[in-house]
C-alpha cells in the first residue's frame, strides 16, 4: 500500500470515528447538557459499535494476535514475534498449564522459554510453523491524542482508545502477601487474611506461622515485610508455613497494597470499569492510553492506524488508563528471552532463583 493510501485509509477511518462519536453523543443531548447515561454500552469508545468502525485497522494484525490460556482460564493476549511459534505476553498472568488459540482456531500447548520480570514480559513457543508474525512502528511514538487499537482474534478490536500521555516512568510499588502479622517463635505468626489477597487465594489461615519465603528464613514479623517489599505485585512467591505442627508449602501471588487498603476505591473500580491488573508498577518506559482492557486483554500488542504495533500492552492500571512497553524496549527482550538469558523459574522448584531476582529488582 502506498503512503497517500495509507494516508487516505488512516484519514476515513479518523472521520468515520468522529462521526460516529458525534452522531452518538448528538443523540443524547438535552436542552441543558449532555446525558451521559443515556448512552448503550455499545456506543462507549470501548462499545461495538465504534470498534466495529476500526475492523480494518485490525484486518492484518489479529492474524498475529493469540489467546494465552492458563490452567483453561483466560490469562492474556500475546503476540507472534517469530514465524516459528515463538509467542510473546504478560508473564505474572501465567501459571500451570499454558495453551495458545490462534486467529485461525487451532489450539497449541506452550512452552515458557524465557520470563523478564522487570518487563513482566514471558517468550512461549508452540509447535508451530510459517505463522504471520508482528509488524513493529519502534522508529516514533503515535502522538498525544491519536487513535490506538488493541487487537483481538475477532474481526472487531478489543478495544479502542488514544494515546493520552507521552513515555513516562511507572515507579515500583512492593508488593504484599495480604496477611496481617506478628511475631512468632521461628516465624511471623498469621493474625489476619485479607479479602481478595493472594495469601487469601492460597489459602493462608490466621494461626499459620511463616517460616521461609523464596527461600529466604523469617525469624519475625519485621524480617518478613522487609524481605517482601523486594518483590512486585504479580510475582510469584513459594511460602513454607507451620500449621498445626506440619510443615505445608504454597505459592502466593503477592498483591498491590492500595487494592487491599482502600476497599471502597476497588469495589468503585469494579463498578466503574472492571478489574485491574496485579502488576501495573515498576516500568522503565510506557506509553499510557485510555484504552479500558481487561486485565486478560493484556499481553498483546496495540497498533496505530495503519496496523502497525507501537508497542505491547502490559497493564489496566485505572478505569481509563492502560499501559504499553513501547516497541523499541519489547524488540531487544524477544533475543535476549529466545537465548534464556532471563530463563523462568517456579517457585515451588527454585527459589534460590527467585530470591537471586528479587535481589537484583530492588536495587
Amino acid at each position: 500500500m502506498s503512503q497517500v493510501q495509507t494516508h487516505r485509509k488512516s484519514q476515513t477511518i479518523r472521520l468515520f470515528a468522529l462521526s460516529l462519536i458525534v452522531t452518538l453523543c448528538a443523540s443524547c443531548l438535552t436542552t441543558s447538557a449532555f446525558a451521559w447515561d443515556q448512552l448503550q454500552p455499545s456506543q462507549l469508545t470501548s462499545g461495538s459499535q465504534i470498534r466495529r468502525a476500526f475492523r480494518s485497522v485490525v484486518s492484518t494484525p489479529r492474524s498475529w494476535t493469540v489467546r494465552v490460556r492458563s490452567n483453561g482460564r483466560e490469562a492474556s493476549l500475546g503476540a507472534i514475534v517469530e514465524h516459528d511459534g515463538y509467542i510473546l505476553t504478560k508473564a505474572s498472568q501465567l501459571e500451570g498449564k499454558v495453551t495458545c488459540e490462534l486467529s485461525t482456531s487451532e489450539r497449541y500447548e506452550a512452552e515458557i522459554i524465557g520470563v523478564d520480570g522487570k518487563l513482566d514480559l514471558a517468550l512461549l513457543k508452540i509447535d508451530a510453523r510459517d505463522l504471520p508474525t508482528v509488524k513493529w512502528q519502534s522508529v516514533s511514538d503515535p502522538k498525544v491524542g491519536q487513535w490506538v487499537v488493541t487487537p483481538g482474534l475477532s474481526m472487531s478490536p478489543v478495544s479502542v482508545g488514544v494515546l493520552s500521555v507521552t513515555r513516562r516512568n511507572i515507579k515500583p510499588a512492593p508488593g504484599v502477601l495480604g496477611v496481617q502479622i506478628d511475631d512468632a517463635e521461628g516465624g511471623a505468626l498469621v493474625k489476619h487474611v485479607m479479602r481478595e489477597s493472594g495469601a487469601e487465594e492460597a489459602g493462608l489461615k490466621p494461626g499459620d506461622v511463616i517460616l521461609n519465603v523464596a527461600g529466604e528464613d523469617i525469624d519475625s514479623a519485621s524480617s518478613l515485610s522487609k524481605f517482601v517489599r523486594k518483590f512486585l505485585p504479580g510475582d510469584r512467591v513459594l511460602v513454607r508455613l507451620l500449621r498445626d505442627e506440619e510443615e505445608i508449602n504454597a505459592v502466593v501471588v503477592l498483591t498491590d497494597p492500595q487494592m487491599l487498603i482502600y476497599d471502597r476505591l476497588r469495589e468503585m473500580q469494579k463498578k466503574m470499569g472492571g478489574a485491574l491488573s496485579r502488576r501495573k508498577t515498576g516500568f522503565s518506559e510506557v506509553l499510557q492510553h485510555d484504552t479500558v482492557l481487561r486485565p486478560e486483554d493484556c499481553g498483546g500488542v496495540i497498533v496505530d492506524l495503519q496496523g502497525k504495533a507501537v508497542g505491547l500492552n502490559i497493564a489496566r492500571a485505572g478505569r481509563t488508563k492502560s499501559f504499553a512497553i513501547p516497541a523499541n524496549h519489547v524488540i531487544p527482550m524477544i533475543k535476549k528471552l529466545k537465548l534464556k538469558e532471563y530463563a523462568p523459574y517456579d517457585p515451588l522448584k527454585d527459589h534460590k532463583q527467585q530470591t537471586v531476582a528479587a535481589d537484583s529488582s530492588s536495587s
